[in-house]
């Protein structure tokens, strides 16, 4: 079957790619390598690199090649950030999803699997279940249902087959080290090996439930299963973490304790997703365990050595903003 993944060069979706290739699947990854590598692509993959914000561009890939179902994954989830540059996540988000989403219906595509987030949730009761009605309190939040309700509508109107996936706190090897706003397993163990403090934004009492790529990577694949069709998936670990426990399992790889600032405005404070419907249709299962995930990451963090992070650009300057990211 042949394939596209947005975004493969990058974490989660080079990872994707590795195990459709593996079964024997004709993968094409679009990737502007903003955040993604091409040390992350499979030789056996065909890469083009290109924006998916590029309407042109992306008319013309998809015409020349055509895919039966394509995994949407580009997009920059730094969620809190977003508030501080919300030209950037929108157009990066929605706009990139709304230009990968038209040739692929007008080119006759069969199945589109979406990545969105839990942050479509916002602080509901927990655990989130995927019946909740999403009430987002930050800008990538809102960009991530508004693609959601698109695709629903979408759907409708021209007879396309399609799975929203909303994975959580994924970690993991090939993640971007260099990313300061998101990602907090990578960048502490970017800051460690840097010789530099690492930050808890606030008490550090928000939880979170880590989850290892491979254990997602594992269930995304099972999304070509006719029977999802339609459905959305809450994807990820139900073992839940508070950022304070987070960094006493960081004691295993440094003496250095964490360092506070003050919190992150519109931050959700509790992220605990349900399960089930995970379990029972794409047979999610947690494999490994965060002790085990970390000292994976942690070595291949060691591997890549210190990175430079790249600050992005601001586009709204305010007292709030986190005095770190400046």
């Amino acid at each position: 079957m042949k394939v596209f993944i947005t975004g493969g060069a990058g974490f989660i979706g080079s990872h994707l790619a590795d195990k459709l290739v593996e079964k024997n699947h004709k993968v094409v990854i679009l990737d502007d390598l903003s955040g993604g590598t091409k040390k992350n692509i499979s030789n056996q993959a065909v890469f083009v690199k290109i924006d998916c914000r590029d309407n042109k561009g992306m008319d013309k890939i998809f015409k020349k090649h055509k895919p039966e179902v394509v995994f949407h994954l580009a997009c920059n989830a730094a969620e809190n950030k977003a508030q501080f540059s919300p030209i950037d996540i929108t157009s990066r988000n929605y706009d990139a999803f709304i230009k990968t989403l038209t040739p692929f219906i007008k080119y006759k595509g069969k199945r589109f699997i979406f990545t969105s987030s839990v942050a479509v949730y916002g602080s509901l009761q927990i655990p989130f279940r995927e019946t909740d009605k999403p009430e987002p309190e930050d800008l990538y939040g809102i960009t991530k249902l508004a693609a959601e309700k698109t695709l629903e509508v979408m759907s409708k109107v021209y007879g396309f087959e399609y799975v929203i996936v909303r994975p959580h706190n994924v970690y993991g090897p090939r993640q971007n080290m260099r990313d300061p706003y998101r990602n907090v397993v990578t960048i502490w163990m970017n800051a460690i090996l840097s010789n530099k403090p690492y930050y808890i934004y606030g008490d550090g009492s928000q939880t979170r439930c880590f989850t290892f790529a491979e254990d997602v990577v594992r269930a995304l694949v099972r999304c070509f299963n006719g029977k999802v069709s339609g459905r959305i998936f809450n994807i990820g670990s139900d073992k839940k973490y508070s950022l304070n426990s987070l960094a006493r399992h960081f004691s295993q790889f440094t003496n250095k304790k964490a360092s506070y600032l003050p919190e992150r405005p519109q931050e959700v404070k509790f992220a605990i997703p349900e399960h089930k419907l995970a379990k029972k249709y794409l047979n999610y299962r947690d494999k490994t365990s965060l002790r085990e995930g970390l000292r994976l990451t942690w070595e291949w963090c060691k591997k890549q050595g210190p990175q430079e992070a790249i600050y992005g650009e601001i586009e709204i300057k305010s007292k709030k903003l986190p005095k770190n990211w400046i």
